[in-house]
């Protein structure tokens, strides 16, 4: 809800940064750097809240599937939970029980997950 409120805050102040003065005066040589002014602040702003945290969790989740070795504990972006048995290039193969064992693309792994918790999940 704030950062909505904030968008609509950057909104009205951009809209009323464009709007040309009522007095008659034409605008200045000042006021007209303004609407510029307004608009580089506002994407600088978007940079900030958006696409630099979208970048920042993209960054630890390729360090995550560099990292992934043997005997791992992980959860997939389906929810599966297994253990490592190998990883190759692009795909890893994941043990989910002693009968069942999938391969999938390293990218749908997200997260690791400490070591025993496979172990507490089955005793409960």
């Amino acid at each position: 809800m704030k950062m909505k409120n904030l968008s609509i805050l950057m909104t009205l102040l951009l809209v009323s940064a464009c709007v040309p003065p009522n007095d008659g005066s034409g605008g200045g040589g000042e006021a007209s750097f303004l609407p510029f002014l307004m608009l580089l602040t506002f994407f600088i702003f978007i940079y900030f809240v958006t696409i630099r945290p979208q970048q920042k969790r993209q960054k630890e989740h390729q360090t995550l599937v560099e990292s992934l070795e043997k005997g791992d504990e992980v959860m997939t972006s389906s929810g599966l939970v297994g253990r490592v048995e190998s990883v190759k290039d692009r795909y890893v193969s994941i043990k989910l029980n002693e009968n069942v064992s999938i391969n999938m693309q390293k990218e749908f792994i997200s997260s690791k997950l400490p070591k025993g918790t496979i172990n507490s999940i089955e005793s409960q």
